[in-house]
């Protein structure tokens, strides 16, 4: 299936885990493969591909001349309930992923307080973290 980049793409489901990610390609049954992080996940579900396409051509079955060359991306997918059970879309979870303290991210939301320097940069590392990671997901 060829996306708007013109580059053949592979549908990957992403669960979240107590170990980071598991995924599946979708159209190539029986491929998988987990990660720590989506990077991780990304480069090991390549491998998964590689290996799975080696088991298909020795079996002789048909593949796309994309998936052989390796000209093809990856377009992963998860499913909005696993989206927002996973990814801290609320203060207290951008609080946990900033490492600071909950009550004090509500005061600065609320605007009881004004935030220094410091604390509004960890703020925006942890939401760009999220975002960074949202970015790389379909649903």
């Amino acid at each position: 299936m060829k996306g708007e980049s013109n580059m053949f793409k592979v549908d990957v489901m992403v669960r979240p885990n107590k170990d980071g990610w598991w995924a599946e390609v979708t159209n190539l049954p029986g491929c998988f493969s987990g990660g720590e992080s989506l990077e991780e996940l990304k480069g090991n579900i390549r491998e998964a591909i590689d290996l799975h396409l080696e088991s298909m051509l020795e079996d002789d079955e048909k593949i796309a001349e994309e998936l052989i060359s390796g000209e093809y991306e990856l377009e992963l997918h998860i499913n909005i309930q696993d989206l927002f059970e996973h990814f801290p879309l609320t203060v207290k979870g951008v609080s946990e992923r900033a490492g600071m303290n909950r009550a004090l991210l509500n005061q600065y939301v609320r605007g009881e307080k004004t935030m220094s320097e410091k604390q509004a940069l960890r703020i925006k590392a942890a939401i760009h973290s999220i975002g960074n990671e949202l970015a790389q997901l379909q649903f």
